[in-house]
């Protein structure tokens, strides 16, 4: 349930934190994403694979709760830096291209939750392959859904967003996140938490930021851009 109501980061000039538990039905994972996470491509694996995948989905439905949270902040773009607060952030020239016109920035966090975490060690080798998988397309869709309440929101400002950009990613050093999380007002938002090497556990979680504003678009990822080839988002 959130914390507290979309519009008061606009009506009291005060950027909280919101943050949303989720179910694992509520994301709408069909079983094809996961066949592409684990690298069938638009192919379907064999009948004994394809049951396990769909039995798995079913347990993983009865235990996960998948998490987000996210802050509205002010900030400011210039020589492919983003300053929020006392922090900046090399985003590098494609994200600062992408961001270009915004006039606040969402940092987010989203993970499939401790409670996936915990889970998906598994023992068997494939019910362990079919799990890491799961918990990927997992993390990923619950990042979807919030952007899809963050655009419900901002529509009634006439705001726009841009795509969202994760540290790791289209030349943002991940070492960045190290900083970026905490800028949400929590030492462990959603339940996260990040190592000195700036993983996060759990492992199925991403953070990343949003640009908003009236003159800013969202745009199919350009891949053909970014020199990055193991991108999730590459096509």
């Amino acid at each position: 349930m959130w914390k507290r109501t979309c519009l008061n980061f606009v009506t009291k000039k005060k950027w909280l934190m919101f943050e949303k538990r989720l179910s694992l039905e509520s994301l709408d994972i069909h079983p094809e994403e996961i066949y592409r996470q684990m690298g069938y491509g638009k192919k379907a694996p064999d009948e004994r694979t394809a049951a396990e995948v769909m039995r798995l989905l079913d347990c993983a439905s009865q235990i996960s709760i998948p998490r987000y949270c996210y802050m509205v902040m002010d900030g400011s773009l210039e020589n492919e830096v983003l300053r929020m607060g006392e922090c900046e952030f090399h985003v590098g020239s494609i994200i600062m291209r992408q961001l270009a016109g915004a006039k606040h920035f969402v940092v987010f966090v989203a993970t499939a939750g401790k409670e996936f975490e915990e889970w998906r060690k598994r023992s068997d080798l494939l019910e362990s392959f079919i799990a890491d998988a799961l918990g990927s397309v997992v993390a990923e869709r619950c990042a979807d859904k919030m952007e899809e309440d963050l655009q419900a929101s901002i529509d009634k400002l006439g705001w726009k967003r841009t795509n969202r950009f994760s540290p790791g990613y289209c030349e943002w050093a991940t070492a960045e996140q190290l900083q970026l999380v905490p800028l949400l007002g929590n030492p462990n938002p959603c339940g996260v938490w990040l190592t000195e090497s700036a993983l996060m556990l759990p492992v199925k979680s991403v953070s990343g930021i949003i640009g908003l504003g009236e003159n800013v678009a969202y745009r199919e990822y350009s891949c053909q851009l970014c020199q990055q080839t193991h991108c999730f988002r590459r096509r």
